[in-house]
């Protein structure tokens, strides 16, 4: 059995906040008092535990009686908790309200107290309908149908029949045209986060597929959902950020924006506008605006407290994972790397603190984007430490874009550090990795030649009649769209060391700007 199986309790115990502690040990007491000191026993020694440690639970609690049942009194300690927190949480958002005045309709309806049942379900049509939640309304409709149906179609007209149709049908197809969108939006982002941007013709033309889907050909018209129409930019500018078009994924960005100030009640997830704002201060550091990236990360600070967005473990993780890649990302591309290494400490910290809930791919984006600050720091000891970091804790079948731009980095690291004895064995991983994963494009195959015959090099007119020809044939492919995403591990420090052996630099040469892989 896995380790995480054997500690949810700890972690959704560590995971409550000093309040919904202190309400707890209220709540037990209340609501079990017979296996309340028991359950409390247990519930303050796993509270203590960094770790979670099981052999200690037995130890320290072997003469109690629930120790020779553990695991159930885990479960047991597990259920009481979320009881707890549905109890505290009641009326901590709209969807908490909607979904137990329903339950109370139902508790209602079983007490065949109809009439108070249409009551309440009269309150909760209205709530609902004021915030736009569908799902609800699609509850509600089915329940007034069981009330029409329990009074035997008393005072019914088939009018009223034909609205409640007609209400039903256009909430199903609104929700239909959501659930499409949601899969197009889905199955887009999968190959972006599978493959990175796109760096074939094949995957473009697959990307430009979606968008000739009929629920993508045109935006929903005025009176559909915002959720619907949030969809649509949403998909448009994932889209264009996958074939490097950086406009126009700016404009869709900025119309998701609008629509969610607009329509704030419309939407129950709180974290929407952080990430549309993220999104849109990467899009315009790409674009090269670092002034506008800059004031959008400060009003994004501000964001959750415009929002009223209750203080939770998730918007703290998001909080730091978003804001914090940000600023690598900006400080990065401005060639700022004294300022990059000095959020070190801060990654370091949320990844001790968050640890596997920010996922596989944040970790790895922020191992690279540590490494490459550190790389354009010149600090190559620290950029091969958190390169194997990030290359020792993948997937053997991770092939995504962090992952083949690490090794490429590790390669240009080891070259521009003259550590030639590692050089070779590293060039024919990275070969064989790129190769089995089908990620050689026009870039690779260059660069790997250059540094396998640089590595063979004896003479220094050897090496700078390479360099000269490496950076002619990097010339040819630089204005291609579709190399400029892995571009940017290459040219900076390769070119220093063109610089440094007296070659003229293509610094200035087309798609050259392109400095942030991450």
């Amino acid at each position: 059995m896995s380790r995480k199986s054997q500690d949810h309790l700890h972690r959704l115990i560590r995971s409550m906040s000093s309040a919904e502690r202190r309400y707890f040990k209220l709540f037990i007491g209340r609501h079990a008092p017979e296996g309340g000191t028991s359950q409390q026993l247990l519930f303050d020694a796993i509270a203590g535990m960094d770790h979670y440690d099981e052999a200690a639970i037995r130890t320290r609690f072997k003469h109690e009686a629930f120790i020779k049942h553990l695991a159930i009194a885990k479960r047991r300690l597990y259920e009481t908790i979320l009881r707890c927190l549905d109890v505290f949480h009641a009326e901590s958002s709209v969807d908490a309200r909607l979904n137990r005045s329903l339950h109370h309709v139902e508790i209602l309806y079983q007490r065949a107290l109809y009439t108070d049942a249409e009551k309440m379900l009269h309150n909760v049509r209205r709530l609902a309908e004021a915030h736009h939640r569908a799902p609800v309304l699609l509850a509600v409709a089915e329940w007034e149908r069981r009330l029409i149906e329990c009074h035997n179609y008393a005072q019914v007209s088939e009018g009223d029949l034909d609205q409640l149709a007609a209400d039903a049908t256009s909430i199903m197809e609104e929700q239909l045209r959501i659930a499409g969108l949601w899969d197009l939006k889905s199955r887009l982002l999968l190959i972006l986060y599978r493959e990175g941007q796109v760096r074939d013709e094949g995957t473009r033309s697959r990307v430009r597929a979606f968008l000739q889907h009929p629920l993508l050909r045109k935006e929903p018209l005025e009176g559909s959902s915002a959720k619907a129409r949030f969809y649509f930019h949403h998909i448009h500018s994932a889209a264009a950020f996958a074939v490097s078009d950086m406009g126009s994924c700016q404009q869709h960005l900025n119309a998701n924006l609008s629509l969610l100030n607009a329509n704030k009640e419309q939407f129950s997830e709180p974290n929407l506008e952080p990430g549309v704002m993220s999104n849109l201060i990467y899009t315009y550091t790409r674009l090269g605006r670092s002034a506008e990236a800059f004031d959008l990360l400060k009003h994004f600070r501000t964001a959750p407290s415009q929002w009223n967005m209750p203080e939770s473990d998730d918007l703290d993780l998001k909080l730091f994972s978003t804001t914090t890649s940000l600023e690598l990302s900006i400080h990065s591309r401005l060639g700022a790397f004294d300022k990059a290494v000095e959020l070190v400490p801060v990654v370091e910290r949320g990844l001790a603190q968050h640890g596997e809930r920010l996922g596989p791919v944040r970790r790895s984006a922020f191992r690279y984007q540590v490494a490459y600050a550190y790389f354009g720091a010149g600090n190559y000891d620290k950029t091969t430490q958190w390169l194997n970091d990030l290359l020792n804790n993948v997937g053997t079948g991770d092939s995504s874009d962090t992952v083949c731009f690490g090794r490429m980095l590790q390669l240009i690291t080891l070259l521009d550090s003259d550590k030639t004895d590692q050089l070779s064995y590293t060039l024919r991983n990275t070969e064989r990795f790129l190769r089995t994963r089908e990620r050689q494009y026009r870039f690779e195959p260059l660069l790997l030649t250059f540094i396998r015959n640089l590595s063979k090099a004896r003479t220094e007119e050897a090496r700078r009649s390479l360099m000269v020809m490496f950076r002619d044939k990097l010339g040819t492919i630089l204005p291609d769209p579709l190399e400029q995403a892995v571009l940017v591990i290459s040219i900076r420090r390769i070119e220093s060391k063109a610089d440094r052996e007296g070659i003229c630099s293509t610094r200035a040469g087309p798609g050259a700007r392109s400095q942030d892989a991450a």
